[in-house]
């Protein structure tokens, strides 16, 4: 059992008409157990969490993700409340806010980690674009547009020539987001690794790749294509031309997420993706 947290930042996602009335619940819990620092619902520019313990998050998995990026330079843990649809990453469901959050706050809890990315795009030599992912970087074709070429390189050797509808790198958390719907695989959210997975290539023989997280992966790309950019978890958005380059690098920082006493990986993979069987 680990230590129970005194100083909580509350963070809500302003788009989800329920998170007003969630936090109004959970307020009155949580002053009875710690200090609130602040209550946030604004969304905008960066939290400063020198001093704080936890992060609460109401809202879904973007909210999540989102607070992932603004927390900077320290990174607290953070738990989310379930406000959104499908939950693959938040803490605590919006109907047992009762129930869990006290056992959380006193310190019935559990902390999974997991590995973030740095990426950042170059042009001519130059940093144009730098980002945290917390699920994933995606290289993308815009509506109209061609087939994306990328060369992969990886510690600076060639792997391959990629044409498709894009590439995606992801870290094992975000195995289970757009690499999965990819093709990807699942992979385990405290394993330190990067998912390459392109996005329908056109060379049926390209298929994901799994790397040790040392690795220094690079993608540049390549002529032939318009309208191509690059999203960091599916939220911050930056065009790319032909020649520009992708470094993505693990981060300095992990993502510690406060998961509520009883949580099993392997459960919320049977719940959320409707592994059936013999077993449900």
């Amino acid at each position: 059992m680990d230590s129970a947290f005194r100083q909580v930042i509350v963070v809500g996602d302003p788009e989800k008409e329920r998170v007003r009335a969630a936090i109004d619940r959970a307020l009155p819990i949580i002053h009875d157990r710690a200090d609130v620092v602040d209550v946030d619902l604004e969304g905008t520019g960066p939290l400063k969490p020198d001093e704080v313990d936890l992060v609460l998050v109401f809202g879904g998995d973007g909210a999540i993700l989102k607070t992932a990026r603004r927390l900077k330079p320290k990174l607290p843990p953070v738990c989310g409340i379930n406000l959104g649809k499908l939950g693959f990453l938040t803490g605590i469901r919006d109907d047992r806010i009762e129930q869990a959050l006290p056992d959380v706050l006193a310190g019935k809890y559990t902390i999974t980690t997991s590995m973030m990315l740095d990426c950042v795009a170059r042009r001519a030599g130059k940093d144009r674009f730098a980002s945290r992912a917390a699920n994933d970087v995606v290289i993308s074709r815009g509506a109209l547009s061609r087939i994306v070429p990328v060369d992969l390189l990886i510690d600076g050797e060639k792997v391959a020539a990629y044409n498709g509808d894009g590439f995606i790198v992801a870290t094992p958390l975000g195995s289970t987001a757009h690499s999965l719907s990819a093709g990807g695989p699942i992979v385990e959210t405290e394993i330190e690794a990067m998912i390459l997975t392109p996005i329908c290539p056109h060379t049926l023989s390209n298929r994901p790749l799994v790397v040790p997280s040392h690795r220094r992966i690079e993608m540049v790309i390549g002529d032939g294509s318009d309208e191509m950019a690059v999203t960091v978890d599916g939220q911050v958005f930056q065009p790319l031309e032909p020649g520009d380059i992708i470094a993505i690098a693990p981060a300095a920082e992990r993502l510690r997420m406060v998961r509520a006493a009883g949580y099993s990986y392997f459960r919320t993979i049977r719940d959320k993706l409707g592994w059936r069987g013999h077993l449900a």
